[in-house]
């Protein structure tokens, strides 16, 4: 039975805006600017001034556990454990809204629709996009964005600066993310909001599989859906209508409905844990753990 476990004693003056989950801990990043670590039954660890302004989004390296947040001030800063102060990796005229780690390298994607490759911290392509990007996730040669009207999955050509072919446009919008098990280094599917924001779409992501659509859930949320984070076997989704819902049995036409839980205020993150743990961020500055088995 799905069920809320744990709650944050402490909160952010303000939203939380984004989630990320390393080595037995939790990072929510805040308007205030702010980044809290907590441990998994979310007792604060740290807090860290993090940036000046409202943070837009987080991502780690999980090979050697570097946090990149970015701000509405255009910076990106980047901590490594033990995660005691920041140092700035760039800063431009334009917002970083969205940032993924694919192994050791980093992808931001702005408002102009730029997205940027960076291994080692510095900068090795950037790929004009043209739209905005609102989410943004990459594995191997290929990136996926989304703003508000299309998924955009694009394969990018080796050897050449700023090159790319568009693999597949999927009608959808943000957020979306990798899910499923892991093969030959892919992620086996790709869940995103669908175009009215309340529904979700699933489909295939392994090379051969061509986006075949696996299953869709129109109306699965009364309101725009925020945040959406999976593992291998499930998938998690939250919103405007204050609730988080799980599903699983991916290969199936249907998936199979884990329940759902209400937290009370707007669900702006999640992020997938240990032991079958999921986090929540949400408006009034609460980090939440919630458990679906």
């Amino acid at each position: 039975m799905a069920k809320i476990e744990k709650e944050s004693t402490e909160k952010h003056e303000g939203d939380i805006t984004c989630l990320a989950y390393y080595n037995n801990q939790v990072f929510s990043g805040g308007a205030d600017g702010k980044i809290k670590i907590w441990d998994n039954d979310l007792n604060l660890i740290k807090n860290v001034d993090a940036h000046e302004a409202y943070i837009y989004a987080m991502a780690i390296n999980e090979r050697n556990g570097n946090l990149y947040s970015s701000s509405c001030d255009g910076c990106v800063k980047f901590m490594s454990p033990p995660y005691q102060q920041t140092e700035q990796l760039f800063c431009c005229e334009d917002a970083i809204q969205a940032m993924y780690c694919d192994g050791e390298t980093l992808y931001t994607g702005d408002e102009k629709g730029v997205v940027t490759n960076w291994v080692d911290d510095k900068i090795k392509f950037k790929y004009n996009l043209v739209e905005e990007v609102k989410s943004l996730a990459a594995e191997k040669s290929l990136i996926y964005t989304v703003r508000d009207l299309d998924v955009v999955v694009s394969d990018m050509i080796a050897g050449k600066s700023g090159k790319y072919s568009n693999k597949a446009v999927l009608p959808g919008k943000s957020p979306l993310a990798l899910v499923g098990p892991v093969i030959d280094d892919k992620r086996t599917f790709l869940a995103f909001a669908d175009r009215t924001g309340k529904g979700l779409s699933f489909v295939k992501n392994l090379p051969q599989q061509k986006f075949e659509n696996v299953w869709n859930l129109p109306d699965c949320h009364e309101l725009i859906i925020q945040a959406i984070c999976g593992d291998e076997k499930c998938l998690y989704s939250g919103g405007y209508d204050n609730k988080v819902k799980g599903w699983t049995n991916f290969d199936q036409s249907s998936p199979k409905a884990l329940g759902e839980v209400e937290v009370g205020s707007c669900v702006n993150a999640l992020v997938c844990g240990t032991n079958n743990h999921v986090y929540i961020g949400t408006s009034d500055g609460i980090v939440r753990r919630a458990t679906f088995l």
